[in-house]
């Protein structure tokens, strides 16, 4: 018996460590596609963007959907819809940061709904396309905090 329960656990061994080499067989070639590929964000306040804003060497990336930028949006702020690259199209966003970007070596702030995954997919494009991400930020909290916290200063 017991040697039976020593192969049985033996086997059980040999097929867990068989799943989790195909587990990562699989996931070798994912690339940029894992959530594990994403680029460290930096962040930056509401009050310390209420201090810049406007100000020269500091560009704002509006990356929500084009028609919620058409709706409001911080003054001053460049709309770039990432809405593609946060539905799995990194070339895409990759092609709008580029376009965003050309000619600028400021320091941007990146704009979203709530500061996460259209900030995320466009830091991730940023670093693809080769921007200095130390001059890459995040608004805390994004749009929503933004407007909740500074309504009279939304166009």
């Amino acid at each position: 018996m017991k040697k039976l329960y020593a192969v049985l656990l033996a086997m059980v061994m040999v097929l867990s460590l068989a799943a989790c080499s195909q587990n990562a067989a699989n996931n070798a070639g994912s690339g940029d596609e894992g959530e594990s590929q994403n680029v460290e964000m930096q962040y930056m306040s509401l009050e310390e963007l209420s201090d810049v804003l406007g100000t020269d060497g500091y560009t704002v990336l509006d990356v929500r959907k084009a028609a919620d930028y058409e709706t409001s949006h911080i003054p001053g702020a460049v709309s770039a819809d990432m809405d593609a690259a946060v539905n799995g199209d990194t070339a895409a966003g990759e092609e709008t940061m580029t376009t965003a970007t050309e000619g600028l070596d400021d320091t941007l702030v990146v704009v979203c709904y709530s500061g996460n995954a259209y900030a995320q997919a466009t830091t991730n494009a940023l670093s693809a396309i080769g921007y200095d991400m130390s001059k890459v930020y995040t608004l805390e909290g994004g749009f929503n905090a933004w407007s909740e916290t500074y309504p009279d200063n939304v166009e």
